[in-house]
């Protein structure tokens, strides 16, 4: 098998395909020199017929190895139920999260993608973020790009689909692009709800005449993260640890869960809260906290989704398991550490950006992006920054983690 392999060599002329209402059948072709071959012999072999499904699993895993782009391996898993579990241990090893680098040039159709896994940087092609300044990306693939006049697009870089939004509101606009910089997002299946720091707006994605409304917080409330899960949009206030759960379809408040009780030693630490939907019936607030004179805090604290109202309880070991978080400024998200995509358990990963003074006009231009990681068992933290990231320099844009969707 190649390398690199082509997938388009794996389509077969239709001519050779027998279509029958259950699936396609390959039929092998004859080669030229037949004519020394027995007829009633080519008739033999000519009826022998074998289904894309029943190539061996071996060969179907070898395949899945060689192919590099996360797209072509999402279509390759998509062909048929046998193809999808012979490729599954690949498909394992590729769920890491991939850190999307906003570039210095937004004319620019390739973007870069940072992988934790070997510190490899790829040019994705990105043909819908040509001209957007801004790109926020998400852990379902998604990514919200932004341009100079605000206009706004929706793009998934692993499939190519694109979708086009409206100019962000006026609340959002500001001469040195402060306000942009530090937005969040999220989307559902349905709309997208985005986030100045204060309040929220949200854009229906169906129908025509799209535009953006103001989401009914009232009071208005400030917000530091929006993640979406299930039918409702989760907003965080990181000041105060208060969560507001909206309705994904009426965008109505549903609830507001309470902050959890936390005492930090005293006013010198630090204090950064990040809100991770860890599973289809569990919330999880991460609190970390610290200070230069020592190695931090760490608390986790859980809710129920199915009783929200009932508030945060403790997590007792303060640990999150075969899981490792995945943490930027604007969401976080959990990742199962399974053994092979080399994701440490119990671990938070933060991605950020850190200005530096340009040596002319001693001004933050530049800056370069930075990965930790928290090891939660003894809240010791390790610096990720070396090789291929430590070279790649941001013009006052943040990172932003992005998960492949490989199913």
């Amino acid at each position: 098998l190649p390398r690199n392999l082509d997938l388009e060599a794996l389509r077969t002329p239709q001519s050779l395909l027998h279509t029958s209402k259950s699936q396609p059948k390959l039929i092998a072709p004859f080669p030229s020199h037949s004519s020394s071959i027995p007829p009633s012999i080519q008739e033999h072999a000519y009826a022998i017929s074998m289904s894309w499904s029943d190539l061996p699993a071996e060969l179907v895993a070898g395949i899945a190895d060689r192919i590099t782009e996360h797209a072509d391996l999402a279509r390759f898993r998509s062909v048929c139920p046998s193809w999808r579990s012979a490729s599954a241990e690949h498909a394992a090893r590729r769920r890491v999260p991939l850190l999307l680098l906003p570039s210095q040039q937004n004319s620019r159709v390739n973007r870069r993608l940072w992988s934790l896994a070997d510190d490899s940087i790829t040019e994705t092609p990105m043909p819908a973020a040509c001209g957007r300044s801004f790109l926020f990306a998400s852990p379902r693939g998604w990514t919200l790009a932004v341009a100079d006049d605000f206009t706004a697009t929706l793009l998934n870089p692993f499939t190519g689909a694109s979708e086009s939004l409206p100019a962000l509101p006026p609340s959002f606009h500001d001469g040195y692009q402060m306000i942009l910089r530090d937005m969040v997002w999220d989307r559902s299946p349905d709309a997208v709800m985005v986030s100045q720091g204060k309040g929220a707006f949200f854009c229906r994605l169906q129908g025509d005449g799209r535009s953006w409304t103001p989401a009914d917080l009232s009071p208005p409330a400030r917000v530091g993260s929006i993640t979406y899960c299930d039918g409702t949009f989760y907003l965080l206030d990181k000041r105060a640890n208060k969560v507001t759960a909206v309705d994904g379809a009426t965008f109505a408040v549903v609830v507001a869960i309470e902050p959890p009780d936390l005492v930090m030693p005293d006013r010198s630490w630090l204090r950064e809260s990040t809100l991770v939907v860890s599973s289809a019936s569990e919330l999880l607030l991460v609190v970390q906290g610290g200070c230069h004179r020592s190695k931090g805090l760490f608390k986790a604290f859980r809710a129920d989704r199915g009783s929200l109202a009932a508030g945060w309880s403790e997590v007792a070991d303060g640990g999150i398991g075969d899981r490792a978080v995945f943490v930027d400024h604007a969401r976080g998200f959990c990742v199962e550490a399974n053994g092979v995509n080399g994701v440490r358990r119990n671990c938070v990963y933060v991605a950020s950006a850190h200005e530096e003074a340009n040596a002319n006009s001693g001004w933050g231009d530049w800056g370069r992006y930075t990965v930790s990681m928290l090891d939660l068992d003894d809240l010791t933290t390790q610096n990720l920054s070396h090789g291929n990231l430590l070279k790649c320099l941001h013009g006052r844009q943040r990172p932003s983690w992005s998960m492949p969707n490989l199913h």
